[in-house]
């Protein structure tokens, strides 16, 4: 996988079905949501057809839901249909189109390990958040242990799920401080691959 938007048309169709395979922490993440997820603005990025989208939308008083496909959008904009306080764009998680220090959260599931450049985007995240603003990154662990590395390297001779970052928990938390958050809460969830759920806060 990579950040071809054309990849990710091609998958929109099927994806919901496809995501039901690794789901299983998805309703952990939703019951954090309360506690992590601060009201106000909110950027959900990589927002696929919209797994946490309405979800997000309870907490949040705006919602910009956005995928860098536009056959993503499209389908969560028919997701989320008749909800006042979301709106949906095509967007990359490198160029958001945001001034600095706009949104006082950021969702971010399942992407920064697929992403070529996820340091990138974790710059631009930090750009867009406001001062002690939150990044909420749930994110799967294609390096958890010997056996999901090697599943993650098999998967991707047969997959366009191709992990570009093998993650640990522990390699997770270090890129997102070393982008400029402070962690608040770090945990691993469990699935096929697992998942690790990262809550953090833009330091200065």
């Amino acid at each position: 996988m990579s950040d071809d938007a054309s990849t990710w048309n091609r998958l929109a169709g099927r994806y919901d079905r496809i995501v039901r395979l690794f789901d299983t922490s998805y309703p952990r993440v939703r019951a954090r949501l309360a506690d992590d997820l601060p009201p106000g603005r909110v950027l959900e990025l990589a927002a696929g057809t919209g797994q946490f989208t309405l979800d997000l939308a309870r907490r949040a008083d705006a919602l910009i839901a956005t995928d860098v496909s536009p056959e993503m959008v499209a389908a969560l904009t028919d997701a989320v249909a008749g909800a006042a306080n979301i709106e949906t764009r095509i967007t990359s998680a490198y160029a958001i189109d945001a001034p600095a220090a706009h949104f006082d959260a950021v969702f971010c599931a399942n992407a920064l390990h697929v992403m070529d450049d996820p340091d990138r985007a974790l710059a631009e995240i930090h750009r867009v958040l406001r001062p002690a603003g939150a990044l909420l990154a749930p994110t799967f662990l294609h390096g958890a242990d010997p056996a999901r590395r090697a599943l993650s390297r098999a998967l991707s001779l047969i997959s366009p799920f191709v992990a570009r970052s093998r993650f640990t928990l522990a390699g997770l938390t270090d890129r997102i401080t070393a982008a400029g958050f402070t962690i608040t809460h770090a945990e691993r969830m469990p699935g096929l691959f697992p998942l690790g759920y990262v809550a953090a806060r833009r330091a200065g």
